[in-house]
């Protein structure tokens, strides 16, 4: 499997100021790539160094074997990029500023017209009359009316209602489908679970961990609570990665952790009435690498930080990272 991008010991310092440091990434081609932290973790200066806007202090970026800085003019014709916050000539219309982009990538003048009818965006409107998440819609236009093989996206839906933002979602699977590769910077959980394949996590300029979003879930509890029509026999639930929190006869709480086949097998010789199970959110699962004290943040039987339930690490050290490939 061919890399669209390489972050080879990746370091940007501004002084005093963290940057990011010896970050090790892969991007594979055709997948969605999920960038994940908190404001001020360092994910627009990597997509800063990316783009070829800032010099790296140390090692090295490179997007289609080519390295980020000194080949950033040719990198540019095979990248659509969105910044965070994209500044545009306020006294254009949105469609005299699409049609110029157009031209300028040499796309046909009305190439952003579908996109701009699914986004629901009102091209006649000058830029600078519009709302926030309206200019949102502009610069997603302006990066999927292309056909570049690299997508480089920095919190792209940060002002969009939950309608839009589904379609952006639709969007980028529309862009993997077609083979095209998508580095999507977000601390927009939800969207990331639903649209990446894997997720970098970096924190305070580190990378903390690479893995697949199946993996970040599968290995955490989930909650599960029944309600019977007789109760069941003493120790009918003592089975391996299965705690029962609360039972009252017929109304029975559990938690279950990685493979449920074993538990789904055991209670089919119940009489279930009714059944709830809540898998963790991925918010809260994020949330255990940003906790100040030493695994404070691990997830236990209840769900919540804190709580009981696998061992902490006990150094104060972030997690050790494991990567997905």
């Amino acid at each position: 499997m061919r890399n669209a991008i390489e972050l080879d010991r990746l370091t940007r310092s501004y002084g005093r100021r963290r940057g990011i440091v010896d970050l090790e990434v892969e991007v594979h081609e055709g997948e969605v790539f999920g960038f994940l932290g908190p404001n001020g973790a360092g994910k627009t200066t990597t997509i800063r160094v990316l783009m070829g806007f800032i010099r790296p202090t140390s090692g090295r970026a490179t997007i289609f074997g080519l390295d980020a800085w000194s080949d950033a003019p040719r990198l540019h014709r095979r990248i659509a990029h969105l910044g965070s916050d994209p500044g545009y000539l306020g006294e254009l219309t949105a469609a005299e500023l699409l049609r110029h982009l157009a031209r300028l990538r040499g796309f046909e003048p009305a190439a952003w017209r579908p996109l701009a009818a699914r986004l629901d965006l009102d091209p006649g409107v000058p830029i600078r009359k519009l709302s926030r998440g309206n200019r949102n819609k502009v610069g997603l236009v302006a990066v999927f009316m292309g056909h570049e093989p690299l997508l480089v996206l920095d919190e792209p839906t940060s002002a969009l209602d939950p309608l839009m933002q589904r379609e952006f979602l639709r969007l980028v699977a529309e862009a993997r489908a077609d083979g095209r590769t998508v580095f999507l910077s977000s601390h927009n959980l939800p969207e990331v679970e639903r649209s990446c394949d894997r997720i970098g996590i970096i924190r305070d300029g580190r990378l903390v961990e690479i893995t697949t979003v199946g993996a970040l879930l599968s290995g955490h509890w989930r909650s599960v609570n029944l309600v019977l029509g007789t109760p069941p026999d003493p120790g009918f639930f003592d089975l391996p990665n299965l705690e029962v929190v609360a039972s009252s006869g017929r109304d029975v709480h559990l938690m279950v952790r990685g493979d449920v086949n074993p538990f789904l097998a055991r209670i089919a010789r119940l009489d279930i009435r009714d059944i709830a199970i809540t898998t963790p959110d991925i918010e809260d699962l994020f949330l255990r690498y940003y906790d100040d004290q030493a695994g404070a943040g691990q997830l236990g039987p209840t769900g919540a930080p804190g709580a009981p339930g696998p061992p902490p690490p006990t150094d104060g050290r972030a997690p050790a990272r494991r990567v997905a490939r």
